[in-house]
């Protein structure tokens, strides 16, 4: 395969990665198990990269070893495809994201690179709390959606509705999911953003049986009219010759007669907008540079001559590269073995090589212009969210971080399964976790325990195993819950310090939705994951000078040890309003300046009524009737809350929470009780007071 997709790179990709006006960038994403990966397989054997025959069942994109066995995605994958559309031919950059919520930091990160997301919804189960989730963070950041109705041939062979019956479901889904879109965007982007068949925006049909309708399809039998009636009669008469031939048992015409593969993608060319359209909106939405800069003007147009800015995504480890990242270039265009400066590092280094990602393959190409997703190879210290550029005389401002929907909850002691391995392994965990932004790992300073924290259960057990498979073989302890501290309320401001050393006045905030880090200062340091962040406000801190590590060090140790229990620390700000900066000598930095920068945040975090809070587990679960009391049973035993049980068609959906102390082994048991008619998802349920678990913080 992969000289298979070198020639396809070399002699028809490569021609388009200059031509903006001609290139999309896409993710898909969806609930779990709801058909993203198998519709996928679709779109690719359409540029000829896999036969349609064995598209649906190759998973193509779930190439890793654990994803095959398990049936599951993991990780975002990566694959540029060509279509034609009115007689041109179209690039199109897409990402394959994982359904489960455990995995959803991948979401997060190829919604940022992309322009445009295929949600996939499955007709029978409708909307579901997953693609609601990842719905939500597709409008924060203004990613346009086309939708697919998936599995519309459940409705009709399994449910044994009627052509009518059908349209009408669908028709449900529609507007569930649309409601779903009022809930975060304004009205005006509402109105634009919409989705339906009128608008080119909507299609349905059955990945698994290859086969899909959309606007084109309707208007061939209606003879060009948009009428609303007339476009409703088409539908009815092609979901009537549809169940005909399912009847006909000859279910392998459908991909030949409705091709899934091109109405999805037209679909994707109508309706996402070029990079240069889609950066001039969303750029300023995680830029807060100067948009009237030299740099700022070339990411608002997406300038492929200006200076190269690029957005980190993704980073792994490789053992022939230091580091292999996949990023999207915004500016200028990036070259092999040019200078690239990590702007949160401020260390310049050249890249040893730049291409495309095929699926597990790595095309190399001399040059990526501004619109292009890329790979990179050959950078050291390198982290999902950084914002790399090219050279030029004036600093550029950082892409704000992103912002995960969940943050790593449980925690596994962890030890080398060779006890000679135990001085030796602590560093190559540290440099894996640094991989995954849901992932922490440290060491206790008391016990010299080894913790890795992850997202949930899954994720953490696929850890071990993606570790085991570069060497670093550890077993898990019993999972812990994370517990974490958070002020309530913004703290009052507190100086620290005196006469002999560093004196400082800062004051502890609750981060804002409205407001970024970036507005209020200078960011020193920061956690993404449980959105903490230390602010230079006073303009003191010398970036490239020494005491900036023991301002950082003193950070660390606040948020990773709360002034009530101990506990991490989420949801902080620490700015420093005023700044004496008083040292000696670095065997004397803790003191003269750690210390002071330590005690004056505590006391501004003790003045800001903080508390302690454990997670907790939103659920949504679908059962036939009888499975219901047993469900029932099996959430009150773990102390869960039952919110709604509502009747859908032939089923039942549960609507409830628990604290995630309970939920090790729930999937389990559900599937165990149920003999496996259940279907469920989660996401994050914030976290609740543990002294009055009625409050909850989001």
């Amino acid at each position: 395969m992969s000289h298979l997709y070198k020639k396809f790179v070399k002699e028809r990709v490569a021609a388009l990665v200059a031509e903006t006006e001609q290139i999309r960038n896409i993710t898909v994403i969806a609930h779990i198990d709801h058909g993203k990966t198998t519709l996928t397989d679709s779109l690719i054997a359409d540029s000829g990269l896999l036969s349609k025959e064995v598209a649906a069942s190759a998973r193509l994109l779930d190439y890793d070893q654990i994803e095959q066995q398990r049936g599951i995605t993991i990780k975002a994958s990566g694959i540029s495809l060509l279509h034609s559309f009115n007689e041109r031919e179209y690039l199109i950059n897409l990402i394959d994201t994982p359904g489960h919520i455990d995995f959803s930091s991948h979401v997060t990160r190829g919604l940022r690179l992309t322009d445009g997301a295929i949600i996939v919804v499955d007709a029978i189960e409708g909307i579901m709390v997953q693609t609601e989730t990842v719905t939500r963070q597709a409008m924060q950041e203004f990613v346009k959606p086309v939708l697919f109705i998936n599995k519309v041939d459940r409705l009709m062979r399994e449910r044994r509705l009627s052509p009518r019956k059908t349209a009408e479901e669908i028709t449900r889904v529609v507007r569930e999911f649309n409601a779903m879109l009022g809930k975060y965007l304004d009205d005006d982007l509402l109105e634009k953003w919409e989705v339906s068949f009128n608008r080119g925006s909507l299609t349905v049909g059955s990945a698994l049986d290859k086969w899909g309708v959309d606007i084109e399809t309707l208007k061939a039998r209606t003879h060009g009219s948009e009428k609303k009636v007339d476009l409703g009669k088409a539908f009815i008469e092609i979901l009537k010759e549809i169940d005909e031939i399912y009847r006909a048992e000859k279910r392998k015409e459908l991909m030949d007669i409705f091709p899934v593969a091109p109405v999805v993608l037209n679909s994707v060319i109508r309706t996402v907008p070029n990079p240069s359209t889609a950066q001039t909106y969303r750029v300023p939405l995680f830029w807060r540079g100067d948009l009237e800069s030299e740099t700022g003007r070339s990411l608002l147009e997406c300038n492929t001559k200006g200076r190269c800015v690029c957005l980190v995504g993704d980073v792994q480890p490789d053992r022939h590269a230091t580091s292999v990242s996949a990023v999207r270039v915004f500016s200028g265009t990036l070259s092999r073995a040019e200078l690239l400066t990590n702007v949160r590092t401020g260390k310049p280094a050249k890249s040893l090589q730049i291409g495309l990602f095929m699926s597990k393959t790595r095309v190399d190409l001399p040059t990526i212009p501004a619109g292009n997703l890329a790979f990179i190879t050959g950078l050291k210290d390198i982290a999902v969210g950084d914002t790399l550029t090219g050279e030029g005389n004036d600093p550029v401002a950082p892409m704000s971080g992103l912002q995960y929907p969940m943050e790593p909850v449980v925690t596994y002691a962890v030890e080398p399964k060779k006890l000679s391995e135990l001085s030796s392994i602590q560093q190559p965990i540290e440099e894996y976790v640094r991989s995954d932004p849901a992932l922490e790992f440290e060491v206790n300073s008391e016990t010299g325990e080894m913790l890795l924290s992850g997202a949930g259960e899954l994720h953490v057990e696929i850890t071990i195993e993606k570790m085991a498979r570069t060497g670093i073989n550890v077993t898990l302890g019993t999972p812990m819950v994370m517990l974490r501290e958070q002020i309530t309320k913004d703290g009052e401001s507190r100086t620290s310090g005196g006469l002999d050393v560093s004196t400082f006045t800062v004051i502890a905030k609750l981060p804002q939705t409205d407001t970024s880090p970036e507005s209020l200062g200078v960011i020193v340091d920061s956690e993404p994951s449980s959105n903490c962040w230390l602010i230079d406000a006073s303009g003191k801190i010398n970036p490239y000078g020494e005491e900036i590590e023991w301002v950082k060090e003193g950070f660390r140790t606040l948020i990773r040890n709360g002034p009530l229990k101990g506990e991490k620390m989420r949801k902080l700000l620490i700015i420093i309003k005023k700044l004496d900066l008083k040292f000696t000598a670095p065997e004397a930095s803790w003191r003269e300046i750690t210390q002071p920068l330590l005690q004056a945040s505590r006391e501004s975090v003790l003045s800001g009524n903080p508390t302690v809070l454990e997670p907790w587990i939103r659920l949504e679960i679908s059962a036939p009737e009888e499975h219901i009391g047993n469900l029932s049973s099996i959430l009150a035993k773990r102390k869960g809350h039952i919110l709604e049980i509502n009747s859908e068609r032939t089923l039942y959906r549960i609507d409830a929470e628990i604290p995630v102390r309970e939920s090790f082994g729930l999937a389990n048991e559900i599937r165990t009780s149920t003999s496996g008619w259940a279907t469920w998802g989660a996401r994050s349920g914030g976290f609740r007071s543990l002294k009055n678990p009625d409050i909850r913080y989001d």
